[in-house]
């Protein structure tokens, strides 16, 4: 059985009919016009200085990461070991960061140096859009950088519209949600500047249970929008299947934004067919770009 799938225009409408009851967590590849490296893309940095510390050479010789014969290069010598995950694999990102940047100050000061002095895209100033119009009210994201805020800040010409809570404070999500103090941005994995940072593959698994509680039980009440998630982080996959199981689970529907012409990743295909065998509206949406979505 293929995936579900649904031209722009048919989930455009249905949008307009459910955007009140759509959340919306997003991924990675919502800043990367915003010029915010993909974990894709940082991955591909990661082996470079693993490359280069190990075997000892210039970071001349394997500079341009965008040779794909540099690729192969840096492939195999990670290949050649047994400590280091598979190309692709779920954990590669994570597993690679944390035999990068052991310490968790260095890789905090590490997304610190990725972040500095980027801006909002077109994708966060349409969300921020959105969000004024009462057409997005909550927003879930693996994304550390402040850019949604920042967005926020000049659709609505001054701060303090948008409650975001990070890992410091699941409280507080709780409290937002309930309460609904729309608009809501929760930060799954943290703020950059939070010192509970989540980006290895031991703090991943060990997801915040109170964040994922809350998530999961809003998935009971509410359908989803994702944006520029690959669905690599099996920490959130996990939470989007269990919430499958929860009576009524995604009223609203799945969609699930996708961009270029190639399949979703195979956990994403997994999920929504399990979505569709339980008779949920759950769709793949193939768009040109959300602030140049590329995904995780």
């Amino acid at each position: 059985m293929s995936f579900p799938e649904i031209p722009p225009d048919d989930f455009t409408r249905r949008f307009t009919l459910r955007a009140g009851n759509l959340m919306w967590p997003l991924g990675a590849g919502v800043s990367a016009a915003a010029g915010i490296p993909t974990a894709s893309d940082m991955v591909w940095e990661f082996k470079q200085q693993l490359y280069v510390t190990q075997k000892k050479v210039s970071l001349q010789q394997v500079a341009d990461l965008s040779n794909s014969t540099i690729r192969e290069q840096l492939q195999r010598h990670i290949d050649s070991g047994t400590r280091y995950p598979s190309a692709g694999a779920p954990e590669e990102y994570a597993e690679l960061f944390e035999a990068v940047y052991p310490a968790e100050a260095d890789r905090r000061t590490y997304l610190d140096s990725k972040i500095a002095g980027s801006k909002p895209s077109y994708g966060h100033i349409a969300l921020a859009t959105l969000m004024k119009a009462k057409m997005a009210r909550l927003v879930w994201t693996t994304n550390f950088d402040s850019l949604l805020a920042d967005a926020c800040a000049k659709i609505y010409d001054g701060t303090g519209y948008l409650t975001t809570v990070s890992l410091d404070a699941p409280a507080l999500a709780q409290e937002s949600v309930h309460n609904e103090r729309w608009p809501i941005e929760v930060k799954l994995h943290g703020d950059f500047r939070s010192r509970r940072l989540k980006n290895t593959s031991d703090e991943l698994r060990l997801q915040d249970e109170e964040l994922r509680h809350i998530f999961v039980e809003s998935c009971s009440s509410k359908g989803l929008v994702v944006a520029g998630y690959s669905g690599r982080d099996s920490s959130v996959m996990a939470a989007l299947e269990e919430a499958l199981e929860k009576p009524g689970a995604y009223p609203a529907g799945l969609f699930w934004l996708h961009r270029g012409d190639g399949p979703p990743f195979v956990s994403v295909e997994r999920f929504l067919l399990r979505a569709v065998d339980r008779g949920i509206d759950a769709s793949i949406v193939r768009i040109d770009s959300l602030s140049g979505t590329h995904g995780e």
